[in-house]
């Protein structure tokens, strides 16, 4: 199917990332989440504390979560 004749959007966004930190036998999650407002935040166990967008991405990332951009596509060309 072709996405973008067909109005459809194919920008997403990504909007929380899981981590895993560890082995295949264990380890520890934490995750990065965009608030609505903008921020991006790092929850971890007990807390939540504001971070910079530049350390979402690492080696721990784990799981990505995207939403597609309601927008129209682009006019083919």
């Amino acid at each position: 199917m072709d996405c973008e004749s067909q109005g459809i959007s194919t920008t997403y966004d990504l909007y929380a990332v899981t981590n895993h930190f560890g082995s295949l036998n264990g380890g520890h999650y934490t995750a990065f989440g965009k608030n609505p407002n903008g921020k991006w935040y790092n929850y971890n166990d007990g807390s939540v504390n504001e971070t910079s967008a530049k350390n979402i991405c690492s080696n721990a990332a784990f799981v990505l979560f995207y939403r597609r951009r309601d927008d129209e596509a682009p006019a083919p060309r």
